[in-house]
C-alpha cells in the first residue's frame, strides 16, 4: 500500500495587507493534468463549505484511483470543538463532483484544533484534548472510511495516558504507511516548555494501536522549538523500521534514532553531524521510495557576513557520507523544506523555498543513487495552501486552495495531476 505524505503550508503574515485573496501561480507544463476548480464557495453547490478555512480544508485518496477526496473540519473556535466534518468526492477522470457532498454530524474536541490526516481510502483526525483546567493533555486519533455515509461514526483511539498535568505534547508528523496512521510527537513541561521526549505511536486502520504504550525514540531538555524532530520510514511500502532524526541543543549535534516496526525496539542514537562556529545543521526530511532512502539536513554557512544555505542527504542514514542533493532555490527563495515520492529507478523530489511575499514549489526527479534523472521545474508559486499526495495506483496530485487574507476563509480549491 502506497504512503502518504503531507506537506501543507499557510502564510498570513506580511501578505495580509497586500491583497483580499492569496494568489496561486501555477507552471502549466509542469503538470500532467493542469490544476482544476473543485470547489468554488460562491456556488450554490458549496453551502456545506462556506466556513471551509486555509488550515481546515485536507485532500485523501480513495481506495481505488477513481475517487479522491475533499475534506474540511467546520470548527467551533468558542467550544474547542468541530462542528461538523464536510467531504465532496471528485472523480478523477473528469474532476468533477461525485453525488452530493455529505456533512457528518461529528464532534471532535481539541486545545488546538484539529489536524487531518489522508490515508489510502480513510480519513484520520488528530487532536489534543484535556478534561479542564489543570488536567493532563492526552492525544486523540479518530478515523473515518473515506467513502463513509453520513450516519458513520469515527473509531475514536487515545494514544497517550498523561497523568501529569505539568506536562503537555505536540504534534510533529503524521502520515499513513503500510495500513498504519504513524504519529510522532513531543512531550514538554508547561512551565517553561522545554522539550523532554520525543514519541511515537501507530494506529491501524481498525483502530487497534501497533504498540502497546507510544515508543520514546529519545530523552532529551531542549529549549522550546529547539529540536527540529522528523520521522519517515525506511521503504515506500513494506517498511521494517521508521528514522527518527533531531537535534540536541546542548551538543548542537543532530542525532538519528531507528525504530525497529515489528517490536517498537529503539536504537542507541547515533550522531549525523555536529555544528561548527560557521556552519550550522537543521533536520529537514526524508527521502523514501522503494529503491532508495535518505536523511536530509539543512545546511547554513556563515561566510564573510554572508548566509548559504544547501541540503545535504545521508543514503541510507548515519552509515553512509553525506552528499549535496543537488535542487536550487529559484531566485529571491530561501529556506528549503523537502518532500519525497517514489519513482522508477529513484525518487522524486519536491522542495518548497520561501519568498518575501509567496512560496515556490520546484520538482526534481533522481535515480537511486543521487544523480539526475529529470530536470529541475518549478510547479507553483502561492501564498496558499498546497498539498501533495499519492492516489491508490502511485499517481502523484496536488490539491491547494485560495482564500480570504483577512477571514482565512476558503475562495476556492483546486486538484490536478503532477505525474504519473
Amino acid at each position: 500500500m502506497k504512503s502518504i505524505i503531507v506537506l501543507a503550508l499557510l502564510l498570513l503574515g506580511t501578505t495580509a495587507t497586500m491583497a483580499k485573496l492569496s494568489k496561486t501561480t501555477i507552471t502549466d507544463s509542469s503538470f500532467v493534468q493542469v490544476p482544476k476548480a473543485i470547489l468554488n464557495t460562491s456556488l450554490s453547490d458549496a453551502k456545506l463549505f462556506l466556513n471551509a478555512t486555509a488550515n481546515s480544508v485536507f485532500f485523501s485518496p480513495g481506495d481505488t484511483n477513481e475517487t479522491i477526496y475533499l475534506w474540511s473540519i467546520d470548527w467551533d473556535s468558542e467550544e474547542g470543538t468541530s462542528k461538523s466534518i464536510i467531504r465532496r468526492a471528485i472523480d478523477t477522470s473528469t474532476l468533477e463532483t461525485k453525488g452530493d457532498d455529505t456533512s457528518f454530524d461529528i464532534q471532535i474536541e481539541s486545545r488546538n484544533g484539529v489536524m487531518g490526516i489522508a490515508a489510502v481510502g480513510y480519513a484520520g483526525f488528530l487532536s489534543i484534548r484535556d478534561e479542564g483546567e489543570d488536567t493532563p493533555d492526552q492525544i486523540y486519533f479518530s478515523i473515518l472510511p473515506a467513502n463513509a455515509t453520513s450516519d458513520t461514526k469515527p473509531i475514536e483511539v487515545k494514544l497517550t495516558d498523561n497523568d501529569d498535568s505539568d506536562e503537555a505534547y505536540s504534534i510533529v508528523n503524521a502520515w499513513f504507511q503500510d495500513g498504519y496512521f504513524y504519529v510522532l510527537f513531543l512531550q514538554y513541561e508547561t512551565e517553561r516548555g522545554f522539550e523532554e521526549e520525543i514519541y511515537l505511536q501507530a494506529v491501524k486502520t481498525d483502530g487497534s494501536l501497533r504498540y502497546k504504550e507510544p515508543v520514546e525514540v529519545a530523552s532529551i531538555h531542549n529549549p522550546p522549538g529547539t529540536t527540529y524532530p522528523i520521522a519517515g520510514p525506511n521503504n515506500s511500502t513494506d517498511a521494517s523500521s521508521i528514522y527518527v532524526v533531531y537535534k540536541e541543543f546542548k551538543s548542537r549535534t543532530s542525532k538519528q534514532a531507528i525504530v525497529t516496526l515489528s517490536n517498537g525496539e529503539v536504537s542507541e542514537p547515533t550522531k549525523l553531524v555536529a555544528d561548527s562556529r560557521s556552519v550550522r545543521y537543521f533536520p529537514d526530511g526524508m527521502i523514501v521510495s522503494s529503491s532508495v532512502f535518505g536523511v536530509v539536513l539543512a545546511r547554513l554557512e556563515r561566510k564573510e557576513g554572508d548566509m548559504s544555505e544547501s541540503l545535504k542527504v545521508y543514503y541510507n542514514g548515519a552509515v553512509s557520507k553525506p552528499e549535496a542533493l543537488d535542487i536550487k532555490a529559484p531566485e529571491g527563495y530561501r529556506q528549503p523544506t523537502i518532500q519525497s515520492f517514489d519513482h522508477t529507478g529513484g525518487f522524486v523530489l519536491l522542495a518548497q523555498y520561501t519568498g518575501e511575499d509567496d512560496v515556490a514549489f520546484v520538482m526534481k526527479i533522481f535515480n537511486s543513487d543521487g544523480s539526475q534523472q529529470d530536470a529541475q521545474k518549478t510547479l507553483a508559486h502561492t501564498q496558499g495552501s498546497m498539498m501533495f499526495f499519492n492516489d491508490a495506483s502511485g499517481t502523484l496530485w496536488v490539491g491547494y486552495s485560495n482564500f480570504n487574507l483577512s477571514t482565512g476563509k476558503i475562495s476556492a480549491s483546486y486538484l490536478g495531476k503532477v505525474m504519473e
